[in-house]
């Protein structure tokens, strides 16, 4: 009796949250994304399950290991690609989602976007584990360079590392934690849904109430099926043609780590580029982990304009704070630019108003205006 009580609470559950679950009638592709997002998630897990089966997360073995996967291990070349691909491929479609929240939907769904940052921080943490993983040279100093910026805290580091510079005891850390944290971000992504069909989903309108719904099925989620099959599309030619060649990683990372020789430049994963050109525009490294935190406060703060949204929405002046909001993009491309590439005198001082641009922005996309808020409690 009680596994049929639980049978059916599932099939109910699922049935509400997929198939009989209101949306907006007028949803468009940027509200595929997180279908997406979720697709690619579960195919990293799997690939990464698979490539656990042969890696072994000790200096220098770990490089060997990689080699032997793509080598001797049947399509593992495949699973390996596909998995360094997928984690490009998850953070382009993870920035296209945030984008699309900071135009549409964050001061609406503040608990949804709150959740969702969690989900990038832990995303970060994972991508940057699984890129020190396979021991190359860029691994190697790209790990020296981040673990150091907590250099003001000796124990943490130590706690990090497992000794006193990137070693076995590191990539088995890393290793664990890499493995784990997936799994933990699927738990967050469920919170984050529920907060998100807790107040059903925003529309392109913005709007507050949706009068004109439909069901999520068929329609909805037969647009979620074709822009995954196009997301399949793009995998297989990222695969077969490196038709984006910013996936592709850095060459250096091909070369075994070698502790006393350090790259010309180093270069992290392209996800992580506006932080590392932050630390290379700043003069000490505690000035760029405090930048960093900043710039995770901005996208917090974003949505403490949640007490006035019903009359932003009202007044249809919603627009003047998302203009701001999604100026933060191209300031944020601008120092992942930087971070690419080695700094003049001119490049840094763009990169300086740069910063300057970015936290002034940051700080006026949170202040509401005082006269309409008057005047809604005036209303």
């Amino acid at each position: 009796m009680t596994n049929n009580i639980t049978v059916i609470f599932a099939v109910n559950l699922l049935l509400s949250q997929l198939v009989t679950y209101s949306v907006p009638i007028n949803l468009n592709s940027n509200w595929n994304i997180g279908f997406i997002l979720g697709i690619v998630l579960v195919m990293q897990i799997l690939t990464g399950l698979i490539l656990s089966f042969n890696y072994v997360a000790i200096a220098p073995e770990a490089y060997y290991s990689i080699a032997y996967i793509l080598e001797d291990i049947h399509n593992g070349y495949m699973y390996r690609y596909l998995h360094s691909n997928g984690v490009c491929m998850f953070f382009m479609f993870m920035y296209a989602h945030l984008v699309k929240g900071l135009w549409y939907s964050c001061t609406y769904l503040p608990l949804s976007w709150y959740t969702g940052i969690v989900i990038l921080m832990l995303s970060y943490a994972i991508g940057f584990m699984g890129y020190v993983l396979p021991y190359g040279q860029m691994s190697y100093w790209g790990a020296t360079v981040i673990i150091n910026l907590f250099y003001w805290n000796k124990g943490l580091t130590e706690l990090l590392l497992g000794n006193y510079s990137v070693n076995s005891s590191t990539l088995s850390r890393f290793y664990i934690l890499h493995f784990i944290l997936p799994f933990v971000v699927l738990v967050v992504i469920l919170v984050h849904i529920y907060y998100l069909h807790l107040n059903s989903s925003t529309n392109p309108l913005s709007v507050v109430d949706s009068y004109s719904s439909i069901r999520f099925a068929p329609t909805t989620l037969a647009s979620d099926i074709y822009m995954m099959a196009i997301t399949a599309m793009l995998i297989v030619c990222q695969l077969s043609y490196a038709v984006i060649t910013l996936f592709t990683g850095d060459s250096d990372n091909s070369i075994l780590a070698d502790p006393l020789m350090t790259p010309l430049h180093i270069v992290p994963e392209w996800y992580l580029l506006p932080f590392y050109g932050t630390l290379k525009l700043l003069p000490t490294k505690l000035s760029g982990l405090v930048t960093m935190l900043v710039f995770v406060q901005t996208l917090v703060q974003t949505v403490e304009q949640r007490n006035t949204a019903t009359v932003l929405s009202l007044y249809n002046v919603h627009r003047t704070y998302s203009y701001r909001r999604v100026l933060l993009i191209p300031i944020l491309v601008t120092l992942g630019y930087l971070g690419m590439y080695h700094l003049n005198l001119f490049t840094t001082q763009v990169g300086i108003y740069v910063l300057i641009l970015y936290l002034l922005i940051g700080i006026t996309s949170t202040t509401c205006s005082s006269t309409r808020l008057q005047s809604y409690r005036m209303a």
